[in-house]
């Protein structure tokens, strides 16, 4: 990732993208209000919170790389258990003990809760039925990787037999949910491939997170104005912040909803063709509002 200025080209409209960083805010590394549309909105995702996403991105990682690298199947294995247990754990662990930010599942329920949350509308209607236990709880990312670096999250224990059979019907079966951690299992492959699960990338400063939340609010602002008619596709640092926003559902709801009129819905199963589609639609909208390329 480079700075945000090698990408300069005519300005077409002035934006956050033109804030140089020695104005940022100095006590939370981002600018202190982004404009999207005509109003002024205080950020809408922290760095300490995107820090912590890639803390929790990396334990992902490393569970993964712990399995065969032989065995083709227990990646998936892995995926379809941890979303059974995710949903026990959600449909009657809960139910009898709320949540707590102190009381934390194995990594692997978390894995499946992540990627649960990652498809918001989904979710929204999930968290209306039988996951109701978990309406109103954020996926505590400063506690979780508080746990990820202290080793101490409780170990993963599949459910079993007589467990799977109270499961209930929901509107994504916990096979659908399975799936969605191996989507999102690319996206985790991605992010180390660019370096930044590794903490020591970050030891040279944080400037690629600041830009990443910054472009985030500007591909916000770009949705916005087109009325959200195209699928608009973010870069890989954008749909970080964009992921980290969404792992505060109540919160993200109300603000998609106030600054584009619904809640924005976040397909990770679009296939390649529409993504290559929206990736050339999004690169020319952006040049003609910004006046940056967008690579």
């Amino acid at each position: 990732m480079v700075s945000l200025n090698l990408f300069r080209r005519r300005q077409v409209k002035s934006s956050v993208l033109d804030v140089p960083l020695e104005k940022y805010d100095q006590s939370t590394g981002l600018p202190a209000s982004i404009k999207i549309g005509d109003e002024d909105y205080k950020p809408f995702v922290s760095l300490q919170e995107t820090r912590d996403h890639l803390t929790f991105l990396s334990a992902l990682s490393s569970l993964r790389d712990s399995l065969p690298s032989s065995d083709d199947t227990a990646f998936s294995s892995l995926c379809q258990e941890s979303a059974k247990a995710y949903a026990h754990w959600a449909q009657h662990t809960l139910m009898s003990r709320p949540f707590t930010a102190s009381d934390l599942p194995s990594l692997g329920i978390l894995m499946a809760w992540h990627s649960h949350l990652l498809n918001p509308t989904i979710y929204e209607q999930e968290i209306a039925g039988e996951y109701t236990a978990l309406e109103g709880a954020d996926f505590p990312l400063g506690e979780i990787a508080t746990a990820v670096r202290e080793n101490t999250l409780p170990p993963f224990r599949p459910i079993t037999s007589d467990e799977e059979s109270t499961l209930k019907k929901t509107i994504w079966t916990y096979e659908e949910i399975g799936m969605a951690i191996g989507r999102q299992a690319k996206f985790v492959a991605h992010m180390k491939r660019i370096g930044w699960l590794d903490e020591r990338y970050w030891h040279k400063g944080l400037n690629d997170l600041q830009f990443s939340i910054v472009l985030y609010h500007a591909w916000l602002d770009l949705m916005q104005s087109t009325e959200c008619k195209y699928f608009l596709v973010p870069r890989l640092d954008i749909d970080l912040a964009w992921h980290t926003h969404q792992l505060h559902h109540g919160r993200y709801k109300a603000d998609t909803i106030e600054v584009l009129g619904k809640l924005l819905n976040h397909n990770d199963a679009a296939g390649d063709e529409k993504t290559s589609n929206g990736m050339e639609v999004t690169r020319k909208l952006w040049k003609k509002r910004f006046g940056w390329e967008y690579q």
